[in-house]
């Protein structure tokens, strides 16, 4: 059997080469051969994997490469669904709860005044609030908003930049989020991050990942979550409070530290999937 990991041409950092020679390790360990490259490299090929193991986003590259015959993991629709944080919104909407959102409608590239009613829509959150691009990752692009006039000026410096989305703060979770792990639409580990200087519970923002053990509330909505969003791998962001309270999902989440804490192998579970998966 051999396969492949995709991962971005132009992004590299610790995460990401945990991740890859992680896989790399149990896909070994299961006698699967797999190489690392890039989309661009493997598009070239004439002889073209059984399987990629898709650690982009490039999700139309990962259409091309499902259109030939590879059998991509995450498919390529999910990566899209999970890439843009209104179109996964959009997905899950009457399924699970949400942060109150407000978000600014298509903006085309053209000369057009301040949105005043936008910007009332969003200050009825109350200040603070959150302003997030719909796209992004790691936290960037995501700020806290304090009042009148910083709305403005964020709203000022950032209108064409994207699609913006503005939520309601949840200060009881300030600083702190549980990440559910699932694979294959299953339960794969959790653990808790808390960051102490900032409102971002971002492991590259400084939180700090602990062991923990979610109830069977979070468990079942994060299932629900992945098989919705037809998810290989991924993880389910919660805000930490009460009730589950989805704050993001990512199709590429980073393992590194929830690993380096001991109880969960998140690399075997993913590689003994796709070997099933594939084995079929």
């Amino acid at each position: 059997m051999r396969g492949v990991i995709v991962k971005n041409r132009y992004y590299k950092d610790e995460g990401t080469d945990y991740v890859f020679k992680r896989l790399a390790e149990e896909f070994r360990a299961l006698s699967v051969d797999v190489e690392l490259t890039d989309a661009f490299e493997i598009l070239e090929r004439e002889s073209l994997p059984r399987f990629a193991v898709y650690w982009d986003k490039d999700y139309a590259s990962a259409r091309l490469l499902e259109k030939r015959g590879v059998r991509v993991f995450n498919p390529s629709a999910s990566i899209m669904k999970c890439d843009d944080k209104y179109v996964t919104m959009a997905e899950l909407d009457g399924e699970v709860e949400f942060a109150e959102t407000v978000t600014m409608p298509m903006k085309y590239p053209v000369n057009q005044p301040k949105d005043v009613g936008l910007i009332e829509r969003a200050e009825k959150l109350g200040y603070p609030l959150v302003a997030k691009f719909s796209v992004g990752s790691l936290g960037n692009g995501v700020f806290l908003i304090k009042d009148r006039d910083g709305l403005e000026e964020f709203y000022r410096k950032n209108a064409d930049c994207g699609r913006i989305m503005f939520q309601k703060y949840i200060a009881d979770s300030r600083g702190r989020d549980v990440r559910i792990y699932v694979v294959g639409g299953k339960f794969a580990g959790a653990v808790k991050r808390v960051n102490r200087a900032s409102f971002k519970s971002n492991a590259e923002a400084g939180a700090v990942t602990e062991n923990f053990a979610p109830n069977a509330e979070l468990v079942s909505t994060a299932e629900k979550v992945g098989s919705l969003l037809g998810l290989d791998y991924g993880s389910v962001d919660f805000f930490d409070t009460k009730t589950p309270i989805v704050n993001e999902v990512n199709s590429n989440a980073y393992f590194k530290d929830a690993e380096r804490l001991g109880k969960i192998n998140i690399a075997r579970k993913y590689a003994e999937y796709v070997r099933e998966v594939v084995s079929c």
